[in-house]
């Protein structure tokens, strides 16, 4: 992707923003800028430059709360709810798109699915502070994200990874599905003094934190806009990327952190690319 066309994406994925930010504020919902997008706004005041997507996180009962109030009211002219644990998405948080857009990823270019340019809205988890039962949570969205993968697409070279998702693909079904998600959502209607994202691809020691650091939304610059960040975003991304966070990444680092894209358009609907990937 050409840093020109980056950028035009970024700024349409900030019309999704400002919407949905509107949308929440006027709804009464909270939510925060997560992992890449709460770091570009604390040290970029904006997206880091060469991300090509968005991240917002909320608490279980405000997700819920979101997919509910989205399905009545959401500009269904203008966007598409793509909702979590679906035939048509089988991963574990929901997503916004933009109709009349096209941003295709590798692994999903053959499914029959919206494939406008989105922001990805990730449910937090209650957890423990003991640190087996967190981990204990962690392994079971680990499982579920695989199986997940594996009946999207995922795409990977490692012929040990096939295997793993095609034995997870396969034998989390039914009741052992619901059972690992069971795990996951234990402490969620239960008060608990920490908080986990382990639907990430961050690892363990980077999914957990104080529910505390979320506390009142903390509004930052964020290009045009002013956007929520966690009250104690400096311990949240000091958590999530370490004491050095607000220093830019080597060039090792950066290549973690690949495009999302395989086709992006601002302006044409997905659908018309569907068409062509089809043919070839």
């Amino acid at each position: 992707m050409t840093d020109e066309t980056l950028v035009k994406l970024q700024n349409k994925i900030l019309e999704i923003v400002e919407y949905f930010d509107e949308f929440c504020k006027v709804n009464n919902i909270i939510y925060y800028l997560m992992g890449g997008s709460a770091l570009g706004a604390m040290r970029h005041h904006g997206f880091i430059p060469w991300d090509d997507d968005f991240d917002v996180f909320m608490d279980r009962e405000n997700y819920i709360k979101f997919l509910k109030i989205a399905e009545e009211k959401l500009d269904i002219k203008r966007f598409y709810l793509q909702e979590e644990n679906t035939e048509e998405f089988p991963l574990y948080f929901s997503k916004i798109r933009m109709n009349g857009t096209t941003f295709i990823e590798k692994d999903t270019k053959d499914r029959d699915i919206h494939h406008g340019i989105y922001i990805d809205i990730m449910c937090l988890n209650n957890t423990s502070k003991n640190k087996f039962i967190r981990y204990c949570q962690y392994f079971s969205a680990r499982v579920l994200s695989a199986r997940a993968l594996a009946e999207q697409g995922y795409i990977t070279e490692s012929k040990s990874k096939k295997v793993a998702l095609l034995i997870v693909k396969y034998s989390v079904n039914g009741f052992i599905k619901k059972s690992f998600l069971k795990i996951v959502r234990s402490f969620n209607h239960k008060k608990s003094d920490c908080v986990g994202h382990f639907f990430g691809r961050a690892p363990f020691s980077k999914t957990s934190f104080p529910s505390n650091y979320l506390g009142k939304q903390r509004y930052v610059a964020f290009k045009h806009l002013q956007l929520p960040v966690p009250e104690k975003v400096e311990e949240y991304l000091t958590v999530r990327y370490g004491e050095k966070y607000m220093e830019m990444p080597s060039e090792e680092v950066k290549a973690q952190y690949p495009s999302h894209a395989y086709i992006v358009d601002i302006n044409r609907c997905y659908k018309k690319y569907l068409t062509q990937i089809e043919k070839d």
